[in-house]
């Protein structure tokens, strides 16, 4: 679902990682007047609260943007305070996306480090990145990019916007039976999401069902070999993103996004949970 891979250290866990359910969905309005919708998240480790995310999807026509500010607080040694703002923006395109400018900024420990990106018909085509280490990556002791891993992929953050076609918006298996190509500046890796249950969520402004999907954490290039980090997030089997629609959709889609995300790590279990999901408010 935020933040996953392409935010670094506790941001970056949780987008990895970086996302209504039967008759109930069929009843939640595809179209409404508010075509921008919010979640905010609180950020957790274990039960303590370490930082917090907000969230807004807009679509217009067959334009959508995401824009993110995420935050966390310090904790002894193992969270220094940081934040992190977002924004990427693409088309809509059936059930799939087309990514064109994505943005990330993240300061940690009074260090700036920022990525700017952008995407021509679905392949990268420029990368910026303060600093960029992407040089001092041998072949010897990382897996290395080739040209063909940067095209048909998208950034982390558009993740988060799942168009399904407004006929199968009610099968659960059409939301989360879904691979991303994600390239997020220096790793490439699939998302792979599968159809796991049906759950019921209430927070702030939803009151409904959600689909929880499977996500699998699966690396291309740009890691590191044989890096124990990355062998265990590819083996972590128990990573969840529950996808819930939202009212920004168009005459043909629906719109979801996570409502919730789960990411259980050997050294406890990460969560995205929510705190507000509704229409954007004024």
């Amino acid at each position: 679902m935020i933040f996953f891979q392409s935010l670094k250290s506790k941001f970056g866990l949780l987008a990895a990682g970086v996302l209504s359910v039967g008759a109930i969905i069929a009843t939640q309005p595809a179209l409404a007047t508010s075509k921008t919708h919010t979640t905010v998240f609180n950020v957790k480790f274990g039960a303590l609260t370490v930082g917090n995310l907000k969230f807004g999807v807009s679509v217009d026509g067959k334009d959508y943007e995401l824009t993110g500010k995420g935050k966390t607080q310090g904790l002894a040694d193992w969270f220094a305070s940081g934040k992190a703002d977002i924004k990427s923006d693409g088309l809509l395109d059936g059930d799939h996306l087309i990514a064109a400018k994505h943005y990330l900024s993240v300061t940690e420990n009074k260090k700036k480090a920022t990525l700017n990106m952008s995407f021509a018909n679905g392949a990268v085509q420029n990368v910026s990145l303060v600093p960029d280490k992407r040089k001092t990556k041998k072949a010897k002791k990382y897996v290395l990019i080739t040209p063909d891993d940067l095209k048909n992929v998208v950034d982390p953050a558009s993740t988060l916007v799942v168009p399904v076609e407004l006929g199968r918006a009610t099968d659960p298996t059409a939301v989360c039976g879904r691979t991303y190509r994600v390239y997020d500046g220096e790793t490439r890796y699939d998302m792979k999401l599968s159809y796991k249950s049906n759950q019921k969520i209430k927070t702030k402004g939803y009151d409904g069902f959600a689909y929880v999907c499977k996500l699998q954490y699966i690396p291309v290039a740009g890691h590191k070999r044989k890096h124990e980090n990355t062998k265990r997030m590819a083996e972590n089997n128990d990573m969840e993103i529950w996808l819930a629609p939202i009212s920004a959709g168009t005459e043909i889609q629906s719109i979801f996004t996570a409502i919730k995300i789960v990411v259980p790590t050997w050294l406890g279990t990460f969560s995205a949970e929510p705190e507000y999901f509704g229409p954007a408010k004024s």
